[in-house]
């Protein structure tokens, strides 16, 4: 649908993004450039609007075009941004690779319902551990675009905690959820996937044998 135009910043309104799609796991991806494996299911955010007085949606607020959503790299606990790394030579580089800033779309989401979304399809983690993923929106003025101009920041959001696996231990990339599907059909530079079930299927299998092993253990001493 067609994005407004309008360049004013906003009245007093209420700005909240909601985490629609949480990311999960993702396998990290080293300090190569090829090998990159996205954050899985990629984050889908949500922004609503609303009157301050009326608790009302501000439907054409939703439509600005020079919303952007820009996305950080933080600790489990929250307390740390940890987006750039520092090498063992010294040099800084990013951790988080791939596409930081998404642009919005308006589209209807699986239970045809209107709204504004932020997707982040190309996220990637180069090392592993437990992270959360920072979303913060801001409203781009484009009578202040010039060196040493800036952009307010309207709201924010943290996502639930992910994890970030070694290459053997990646659990497989989940199939496409039911938002996803729906998105990508109006436009949305998002990609579906089937999903890696058979990689999933052969985990819960081995994991099931484990605890097989371990009751027949269990079952053998108290003999």
């Amino acid at each position: 649908m067609p994005m407004g135009d309008q360049t004013d910043m906003p009245r007093n309104l209420n700005f909240e993004l909601r985490v629609r799609q949480q990311p999960v796991a993702a396998r990290a991806c080293g300090f190569g450039e090829r090998d990159r494996r996205v954050i899985d299911p990629p984050p889908i955010i949500q922004l609503l609007v609303t009157d301050p007085k009326t608790g009302i949606a501000e439907q054409e607020e939703l439509r600005y075009s020079l919303n952007v959503v820009h996305c950080t790299l933080w600790n489990a606990d929250g307390t740390n941004e940890e987006t750039a790394l520092i090498q063992p030579d010294r040099r800084t580089t990013r951790r988080l690779m791939g596409q930081l800033v998404a642009s919005p779309s308006v589209a209807k989401d699986e239970h045809d319902h209107e709204g504004c979304f932020f997707c982040f399809p190309d996220l990637s983690c180069r090392t592993h551990g437990r992270y959360r993923l920072r979303f913060v929106l801001m409203r781009i003025d484009p009578m202040n675009l010039h060196v040493g101009g800036s952009s307010p920041i309207l709201t924010e959001v943290m996502s639930d905690v992910f994890t970030v696996y070694t290459a053997k231990d990646f659990p497989g990339m989940r199939p496409s959820s039911a938002l996803t599907r729906a998105l990508k059909l109006q436009g949305c530079n998002i990609q579906v996937k089937k999903g890696n079930e058979k990689a999933l299927a052969r985990k819960r299998l081995t994991a099931s044998q484990e605890h097989d092993e371990d009751e027949e253990m269990k079952r053998r001493r108290r003999m």
